[in-house]
């Protein structure tokens, strides 16, 4: 048999190889799924060594049971300087904006931004008609949170 047909030959059954692999795990059912498989992950040192889990323990492992860190609200300012709460707008197009730590994600509602070097940020929003609930949340990469909700009022009918 020649050197190029043996390499076909083996790079055809390697591609089979592959391929029942992916399909068994493709068939692979979800409710298999278990959190004994996946290793708990700890955000610092002082949380794993507080939550330390011992692996005989993990099989009845329940949801509540999961180690959560709360966002820390201290280090991190939000301030919002439009729009005020409970104005009334007459124009559907709105501007917020405000200040908090340089580089932190904002996000408005369902929007996403990011401050700018300074902290500043600036967002154009969509107002609906009548009442508006705008939740503004900033995060930082220290795992700093700071949250304010305004409501604002849209009215163009008479």
């Amino acid at each position: 048999m020649k050197k190029g047909n043996t390499l076909v030959i083996v790079f055809f059954i390697l591609l089979v190889i592959l391929g029942s692999l992916v399909f068994s795990v493709k068939k692979q059912n979800q409710n298999s799924f278990n959190l004994k498989n996946i290793p708990q992950i700890f955000r610092n040192q002082k949380d794993f060594q507080n939550n330390q889990v011992n692996q005989s323990d993990q099989t009845n492992i329940n949801k509540s049971e999961i180690p959560i860190e709360e966002p820390i609200s201290q280090g991190l300012t939000l301030e919002i300087t439009e729009p005020k709460e409970s104005s009334t707008y007459n124009s559907s197009l709105i501007k917020v904006s405000g200040k908090t730590s340089a580089n932190t994600e904002i996000y408005i509602n369902d929007i996403e931004a990011k401050a700018d070097a300074f902290g500043n940020f600036s967002v154009n929003y969509n107002l609906d008609e009548g009442e508006n609930l705008l939740t503004i949340v900033a995060n930082d990469q220290a795992g700093n949170y700071a949250e304010k909700e305004i409501t604002v009022y849209l009215q163009t009918q008479k």
